[in-house]
């Protein structure tokens, strides 16, 4: 399955959370096109749409169903990881070099 294209992500983008909503109410019958547009919204729509639609209680059955069939496209990638954890002792060495030069 060749969930997230570069289609997907432009046609997801496009889509607004009653979209989706409705593309997820219909889970588990979506093509796998439809699958990679609620991937797509889900890691790359606006917060304030996807917490709205992940709030809704109608639908909690129907995304956990779907996260729970998808949970490798949320998974944190080892990149990413690694990423983040060279961002944080960037961080935390420019912190202590500051603090040596005003503590001086």
């Amino acid at each position: 399955m060749g969930y997230l294209s570069t289609h997907d992500e432009i046609r997801a983008a496009r889509l607004n959370r009653e979209e989706v909503a409705d593309l997820l109410s219909r889970y588990p019958r979506v093509s796998d096109n439809e699958a990679g547009q609620i991937l797509a919204f889900l890691r790359t729509g606006r917060h304030l749409d996807v917490g709205l639609l992940t709030s809704n209680d109608q639908l909690r059955p129907k995304l956990d169903a779907f996260m729970h069939d998808h949970k490798s496209h949320f998974r944190l990638k080892w990149s990413e990881g690694v990423a983040v954890s060279a961002g944080i002792v960037t961080l935390l060495l420019f912190l202590f070099l500051a603090w040596e030069v005003f503590a001086s």
